[in-house]
């Protein structure tokens, strides 16, 4: 890969062509665009590493020194940096009074780069924990700013696939873990500074913040997170005390209080579960469901203005907020949503909001009950599940689940731990024999299921959202009949027109001029007949030009004549009405010969 203006890739080992050519090139152009470092620097040098693992430093001394001899092999994560990258060895006595340069002069460095990534492709311990597809992490800070000048990134390799239908959520991974070795890590947040170049966290006399030893991280200040105590409903009409901790940084702030539409938020919640490594590293799960810097990946990662907020607010860098994406989880939804639990949002608006949404209350089971996700652009499924295990008292939110015994009640919850447990609605991925078939995202043409088993008339690519059904749809022949038992949702192709919405059921279109206006379908395909209904979603949420309320016809339903199963065609009923025409008046004659 050639070097970008800023950014200096080092391949040491053969890497999946998926991973170089696309991912890695598409990452690093799309980072480049959303940052630019303030100060330029020189050629980028690193620090040699010590023997000892002991080093010292001097005021008004860039350098680092090792107490000690300097290790044969400087490593960046698993990968060992190029001798023409790094520094003379620099040593000092015992006694730390005479120090000195030791062995090989510096090297010629990286030239005309700010961040030098290593990248390699090791199967290592990390990359056998549970859906690890990379990881990264900064190596080295440069001496004014404390900016990293180098990081790697490790791909798994036996986590790559080559699948189109993945190729966005491995993209955004990359970009994610980048992003960790650019400054979003625990383990910089003390080293942020405000905008006149001055440290956030107070330095001690070795120029270094505090060490927080339980943490084994360098300990922040509240000038870059804060802690608060929030009230938290739970079963049994009870509240308990819960915990948060909040980036509150004066960009973060800001672009969060608008997006949740909360003037007193103190800042946007860091994740408060899933280990070393997860906690504190990522925005919290619950309040920014699918933002790409949240722990775990679980549907359509977007890097929202709140991310490229908190890499301006290191002071390293200039975001570009054009590059933002649009982030529809919790905007808007108020204090109630970000500052209180899941269950007390969802008692508050059961019964004035037409869906509980972007939570949901439908024990995932068999057959599965599909709903859209909340941009209705994918299938869905809500992820509240029965655990083995009860679940920590904060986490449990049920009073009452049909058909779910008193006693169980606790141990049901969401699937995704690090959401608090909270179930939302899901999309998810189908699996034959362990393997990777495709995923419920409406818009990858190559999410279209097979001829055989496309139950719902369902129509996948770039055009197509995710609808509701009002009934499941029915499959016919003459002597047949086939309901599909898993149904409430599916990919249809949609199109905008001066009139408003279409929507399409293979080559059959639907005007849809009224939210929750029901469709009723009939097609014929692949030699069945396909009955349905279908509910028409928000005109405006697709199109730009829409009906006007006096214009909408009082009128609610589509109505489509049904077809007969029995016969091949509706082409082949019209021909033998013509062919019966046409015979007629040759059989009149043959009547009026016989007479004769």
């Amino acid at each position: 890969i050639n070097p970008h203006p800023w950014f200096y890739c080092v391949f040491l080992q053969s890497i999946l062509l998926c991973f170089k050519d696309k991912l890695l090139p598409q990452a690093i152009d799309y980072l480049q665009k959303a940052f630019r470092v303030r100060r330029q620097s020189g050629p980028i040098l690193l620090s040699r590493q010590c023997a000892t693992n002991q080093y010292l430093r001097k005021r008004d001394d860039p350098h680092r020194y090792c107490q000690g001899p300097c290790a044969d092999i400087t490593k960046c994560g698993p990968v060992v940096v190029p001798e023409q990258h790094l520094q003379q060895c620099r040593v000092c006595s015992e006694s730390g009074k005479s120090c000195g340069p030791a062995g090989s002069p510096d090297g010629e460095g990286v030239v005309r780069a700010d961040f030098v990534l290593y990248v390699s492709a090791m199967t290592t311990e990390r990359c056998g924990q549970e859906n690890i597809v990379a990881y990264a992490a900064y190596c080295q800070l440069e001496s004014e700013l404390d900016r990293p000048i180098a990081g790697y990134a490790n791909l798994c390799p036996n986590m790559i696939s080559t699948q189109p239908q993945e190729f966005e959520g491995m993209l955004s991974t990359v970009k994610h873990e980048i992003i960790h070795a650019l400054g979003f890590s625990a383990g910089l947040f003390a080293f942020y500074h405000d905008d006149d170049g001055k440290p956030l966290t107070p330095r001690s006399a070795s120029g270094l913040p505090a060490y927080n030893e339980s943490l084994g991280l360098y300990q922040w200040s509240d000038k870059v997170i804060k802690r608060a105590t929030r009230l938290w409903d739970i079963r049994g009409g009870h509240m308990v005390r819960h915990t948060v901790h909040l980036l509150a940084t004066p960009r973060v702030v800001e672009e969060t209080r608008r997006h949740f539409n909360c003037p007193i938020l103190e800042g946007m919640e860091l994740e408060n579960q899933g280990g070393a490594g997860t906690e504190f590293n990522h925005w919290e799960k619950r309040l920014l469901e699918n933002e790409s810097i949240t722990g775990s990946h679980t549907q359509n990662r977007v890097f929202s203005r709140m991310t490229l907020a908190i890499m301006e607010d290191t002071v390293w860098y200039r975001a570009n907020y054009s590059m933002a994406e649009n982030l529809e989880w919790g905007r808007g939804l108020g204090c109630d949503f970000v500052m209180k639990s899941c269950k007390f949002w969802k008692d508050q608006h059961r019964h004035t909001r037409p869906t509980l949404s972007p939570y949901c209350d439908s024990v995932r089971s068999a057959p599965l009950q599909l709903t859209c996700r909340q941009d209705q652009l994918a299938v869905a499924v809500c992820n509240l599940q029965k655990f083995p295990h009860v679940l920590p008292a904060e986490y449990q939110y049920f009073d009452h689940i049909p058909g779910v015994p008193e006693e169980d009640l606790p141990a049901y919850g969401g699937a995704v731990e690090i959401a608090d447990y909270c179930p939302f609605s899901q999309e998810f991925s189908w699996h034959v024999g362990g393997e990777y078939q495709h995923s419920s995202y409406c818009r990858i043409q190559e999410n279209q299921p097979a001829t055989w088993r496309n139950y719902g008339a369902e129509q996948y690519g770039p055009g197509s959202v995710c609808l509701y059904q009002k009934s499941p749809f029915v499959m016919e022949q003459c002597t047949k009949r086939m309901t599909y038992p898993d149904w409430g949702s599916g990919c249809y192709k949609v199109s905008c027109t001066a009139q408003g919405l279409l929507v399409w059921v293979q080559n059959e279109s639907y005007p849809c001029v009224r939210t929750g206006q029901v469709i009723n379908v009939s097609i014929r395909m692949n030699g069945w007949v396909y009955s349905g209904q279908l509910i028409c979603p928000t005109c405006s949420d697709f199109c730009s030009v829409c009906p006007l309320p006096h214009e909408i016809s009082p009128q609610n339903t589509t109505k489509s004549a049904r077809l007969d199963p029995c016969s091949r065609s509706s082409c082949l009923v019209v021909n033998l009405w013509q062919l019966l025409l046409t015979l007629t008046p040759l059989l009149i004659g043959f009547l009026l010969c016989g007479r004769d």
